[in-house]
């Protein structure tokens, strides 16, 4: 204990600005989530995390601007919100001085692109008479969705001060029931289509 009766109380700062920090966290900008976290989850899902994640990006903004937009109706039609998101992002970059090399329309474009192709790969391989191979489409172009979706939350991360993304690094229990959901949903899929590869009935 100090004499010191002006001196202010370190332990109590430190925890307030703690507290603060997490508060801070929530009401980002855009959602923040580590590259390693990202990976794991969106390839361990096959893609279905990619709904609770543009949802919270739509959702951070809508929150941070007051913006009035239906953050899940932007989720489950990203396809058409992708050029958004990305242009919104970039535009944070560019006002806060960040400097970040990436090319966001490029990116969308793509991502857009490689959507629509496993879109059609996925409901042309249901139909008679349709190579086998088509259904091999879209586990080809599976992982430049990932990329591209995967720099969009780099630059995200970097527009909310947080590149690292230390805010949200480690795995919740509701992460790993969604891998356990990714694993059932990669064992089907991967039976599938050896089963059609190999014209066994399933």
């Amino acid at each position: 204990m100090t004499s010191d009766i002006y001196q202010a109380p370190e332990a109590d700062l430190r925890q307030g600005a703690d507290q603060g920090q997490a508060v801070a966290a929530e009401d980002r900008e855009f959602y923040v989530v580590s590259g390693r976290k990202f990976l794991v989850l969106m390839i361990g899902t096959f893609g279905l995390y990619e709904l609770y994640w543009a949802y919270r990006h739509w959702k951070n903004y809508s929150d941070s601007h007051r913006a009035a937009m239906w953050p899940v109706m932007r989720a489950i039609f990203f396809l058409f919100f992708a050029h958004s998101l990305c242009s919104k992002i970039d535009a944070s970059l560019l006002s806060t001085h960040k400097k970040h090399s990436w090319s966001p329309t490029l990116v969308a474009t793509l991502y857009v692109v490689c959507s629509l192709i496993s879109s059609i790969s996925d409901r042309l391989s249901g139909m008679d008479g349709v190579s086998i191979w088509v259904s091999f489409v879209a586990f080809g172009v599976f992982p430049v969705l990932i990329w591209c979706l995967y720099r969009i939350q780099i630059a995200a991360n970097i527009a909310c001060d947080d590149p690292q993304a230390s805010s949200n690094a480690s795995f919740t229990p509701a992460n790993f029931i969604w891998l356990a959901i990714g694993f059932a949903i990669w064992a089907v899929l991967l039976f599938g289509l050896y089963a059609a590869y190999a014209g066994l009935p399933y």
